[in-house]
């Protein structure tokens, strides 16, 4: 077959612009499917070379991974349910496409039949990949057992798909009867959150509602209520999916010859084995376990001189999930760090605008507003990226709440970007801002700040490494377990007093953010920071436990109470199921502990700006976007640590990093 034409890559959206239909999308995507059947059986007889078959193969592959990340995105954020139900079902369908192409025993022998004796690094590498995973899908089975295993890898992301649904559409609230009961909350968030008729205000589990309260109310019952609701959003209806989708995993790893799912799932990452991720979390809880328990007692402290007869913490009195009263607290009174005045420093526009500026003197970014794009819902931002005069892609911001939307933080590909074809884009989905206030001036939290400067961390690295020559050598392909590294690390400039004081400004008076809070949030920033890192720890046992385990008859709450409970050292509450709104045991599966291996990779990657003496050294920005987030996953991500650091990956940094103690510092600042 002729080879696809290469056209001048843009960020047009071709087939799939975002005001199609709910059937124009069902119809567009049959007609792909229907093209890249026509165009696959034809390849089936072409000679095996990388240009007749390797070439106009990943042409196909790379037109419905962009289908099926164009569906996936808007199955989770657009604001007609219509639309939703139709782009999960296109997902859906391309899902199944690639499930079937994967145990395509003649592609694979084809494949296997490209003499790559003179070809480059990336193209052997996309080749031994695509082989790769299709003999993990299963390909060199026998007829029989090759239908079995597609009819459960559908099953599968049919379930998956299911599971993520109901965390979208599960919203759960409680009401309070005046606003007396929101005593200690910022007076802007009192003012947007009016009685109803019925003279009661309603706080729903949404992020912007419930982490203000859980930071900032003065009234236990009120924070107790609220993070019941926050955790058990999608329970009880999530159990039985859940358990559904385990069973189907452990059922598929096992006609693989695996022992089980987690097994299946860790073989090709950076730590290859869950024997290997064991020695990971249990080196990680031998060195946080002792700090994370003066953390806590020292939370308690704080909170016995309220409560002179308080046995204990509750998990709504500390960090639980995001900033915790006392902890806040604390770094109010020890060191004179008051979120609520924080806030006032934090405009969203204003972060937005010294991220780009940030971007720009880090590599040569700039981003340019696209007021005329048309996207998916009116709050949605569009720019264009340019480097050094041409266009690097594309990026969509959507970080304002409302019904349907996924209801966590995440960075979605939109386009796959390949040299030649096409451009990156990228959206973030986040739920920072309160849809009541103007986007533009509305206050941000200060962790929110840094969830921003996490996600755009994925950002950057989807658009840097856009530009690579195969599908399979793109950033999407790299080892899971190296992925949250580079976000992790954009989290410091957040961090960093020089880069923050640049752009932190309170709009209503002009003044810029005072230099000793600067100091003395970073300071305080420490506080608790073993007790958060072990509970990612323990979060990391449980997702590896669920998927290592055979789930027949499994009680999800049983197994994540053990483990909680056997690597942190406060129990799990019996009337929470946080299991049943944890997207990540769809996405990640057994694989959460990548948020803790990534952390320890981060801090090392931060070694050579320390060593500049600066986090804005460009010199050492410049490389550490050429050697670690341009080059996707042309090599494997231990040999792009390598090149940057110039040594294999050290635990030094994280864990001097991790169990620093903060120390009191100076008051009412």
């Amino acid at each position: 077959m002729p080879e696809r034409a290469a056209t001048h890559p843009t960020t047009s959206l071709g087939r799939f612009p975002f005001s199609l239909s709910a059937g124009e999308l069902r119809s567009e995507t049959e007609r792909v499917l229907t093209d890249a059947g026509t165009e696959l059986a034809a390849l089936r007889a072409t000679p095996a070379t990388v240009a007749d078959l390797l070439r106009p193969l990943d042409g196909i592959l790379l037109e419905l991974r962009n289908v099926s990340q164009h569906t996936s995105l808007l199955f989770q954020v657009h604001p007609d349910p219509e639309v939703r139900a139709a782009s999960r079902e296109a997902s859906e369908s391309v899902d199944r496409f690639f499930n079937a192409f994967r145990i395509d025993r003649r592609v694979y022998d084809r494949l296997r039949e490209i003499d790559l004796g003179a070809a480059d690094g990336p193209t052997r590498r996309a080749v031994e990949k695509l082989v790769r995973e299709m003999r993990r899908a299963g390909v060199e089975r026998t007829d029989a057992e090759r239908a079995e295993l597609l009819r459960l890898t559908n099953e599968i992301d049919a379930t998956s798909n299911e599971f993520s649904q109901r965390i979208s559409d599960g919203t759960r609230s409680i009401e309070v009867d005046s606003a007396g009961a929101l005593a200690g909350l910022p007076p802007d968030y009192i003012t947007a959150h009016a009685p109803g008729p019925d003279g009661n205000i309603r706080i729903t589990s949404k992020y912007p509602d419930a982490l203000p309260i859980l930071t900032y109310c003065e009234s236990a019952d009120v924070r107790r209520r609220l993070l019941r609701a926050l955790l058990t959003v999608a329970h009880p209806e999530n159990l039985p999916v859940l358990a559904r989708m385990l069973a189907l995993r452990h059922d598929f790893a096992r006609r693989l010859g695996y022992p089980d799912y987690a097994t299946f799932a860790t073989e090709d990452k950076m730590l290859a084995s869950p024997a290997e991720v064991d020695a990971l979390l249990d080196r990680l809880s031998g060195l946080l376990t002792a700090p994370a328990r003066a953390d806590l007692d020292r939370f308690l402290a704080r909170k016995r001189r309220d409560e002179p007869s308080a046995r204990g913490l509750e998990p709504w009195d500390a960090a639980y999930w995001g900033d915790g009263f006392y902890d806040t607290k604390i770094r109010t009174e020890e060191f004179g760090v008051d979120p609520r005045r924080l806030r006032a420093y934090l405009p969203y526009g204003a972060i937005r605008d010294g991220l780009f500026t940030l971007c720009q003197d880090l590599f040569g970014i700039t981003f340019v507003r696209r007021a005329d794009a048309a996207t998916w819902h009116p709050s949605v931002e569009t720019y264009d990226v340019h480097r050094d005069g041409r266009l690097l892609g594309r990026c969509y911001l959507d970080l304002v709440p409302r019904d349907g939307k996924y209801n966590h933080a995440a960075e979605f590909d939109v386009r796959v970007g390949i040299a030649e074809r096409s451009l990156p884009q990228a959206a973030l989905v986040c739920n920072f801002l309160d849809p009541g206030v103007p986007a533009e001036t509305a206050r941000m939290e200060y962790r929110n700040v840094i969830t921003f400067f996490h996600e755009f961390g994925h950002l950057l690295h989807a658009l840097l490494s856009g530009h690579g020559p195969w599908l399979y050598t793109a950033m999407s392909y790299i080892e899971w377990d190296f992925v949250e590294a580079p976000s992790q690390l954009f989290e410091e400039w957040a961090r960093d007093p020089a880069t923050l004081g640049r752009f932190a400004r309170n709009p209503d008076t002009g003044e810029p953010i005072p230099a000793d809070l600067l100091r003395q949030v970073v300071a305080a920033e420490s506080l608790g920071r073993a007790s958060r890192w072990l509970r990612q720890v323990a979060l990391s046992g449980i997702s590896l436990e669920y998927y290592r385990r055979d789930p027949t008859g499994i009680d999800t709450d049983a197994v994540f109470r053990k483990i909680w409970e056997s690597r942190f050292p406060e129990r799990a509450e019996p009337e929470y199921h946080p299991q049943a709104a944890w997207g990540h045991l769809a996405g990640y599966t057994a694989l959460y502990y990548t948020y803790v291996w990534s952390a320890v990779i981060a801090r090392d990657l931060l070694t050579p700006f320390g060593a500049r003496g600066s986090l804005t050294d460009p010199e050492t920005a410049r490389r550490y976007a050429a050697e670690i987030l341009s080059p996707g996953s042309t090599r494997p991500a231990a040999e792009l640590v390598r090149s940057f650091l110039g040594r294999d990956v050290s635990f030094d940094a994280f864990s001097a990093w991790a169990v620093a103690g903060a120390s009191p510092g100076p008051r009412n600042l």
